[in-house]
Order: structure tokens, then C-alpha cells, then sequence
């Protein structure tokens, strides 16, 4: 193997790696989510989701584009507003 094989195989790996961290981080939030969730309906305010992920030690700004990435993946929605709803 050359230099150039060697880089290019380290650059796969760690898109891999990262690719892998964040499917590990979402499923953490999904979690969050369903400790929240109860009952029959399923709603937990968005608010309340963000400050339990804040305790988790997400950033706002990660947390927030989980639930953006988790409503566009349509395994939550918004039933209204300021509420989330699981599937």
C-alpha cells in the first residue's frame, strides 16, 4: 500500500467512526424521548425534551437538530405546536 491508499483508507474510517457516533447520539436522544412519552397519547413538550437532553449533555444546538433529523425521518411529529408525538 502506498501513502495515498493509506490516507484514503484512514479518511473511510473515520467518516465511519463519525457516521457511528451520530447514530449512537440520536438513538441516546430517541431514548430521552421515550422515557418522557407516556400514556396513551405519547405527547412530551418539545421544552421539556430539550432541558432532559440538556441534562444529558447535549447542546442545544445538537439536540435541535436531532428532533428537526427525527421529524423529517417521520419517527416524531409535532401534533402541535410545541409538542412531540412518537409514531
Amino acid at each position: 500500500m502506498d501513502v495515498n491508499e493509506l490516507l484514503a483508507y484512514q479518511n473511510m474510517l473515520q467518516k465511519t467512526l463519525k457516521k457511528e457516533e451520530q447514530t449512537d447520539r440520536k438513538i441516546d436522544f430517541l431514548s430521552i424521548i421515550n422515557q418522557l412519552t407516556y400514556g396513551p397519547k405519547n405527547l412530551v413538550q418539545k421544552e421539556q425534551v430539550m432541558v432532559e437532553a440538556l441534562s444529558h449533555g447535549f447542546t442545544e444546538k445538537e439536540a435541535d437538530r436531532l428532533l428537526h433529523e427525527l421529524i423529517k425521518e417521520n419517527i416524531i411529529f409535532e401534533p402541535s405546536s410545541g409538542y412531540i408525538k412518537k409514531k
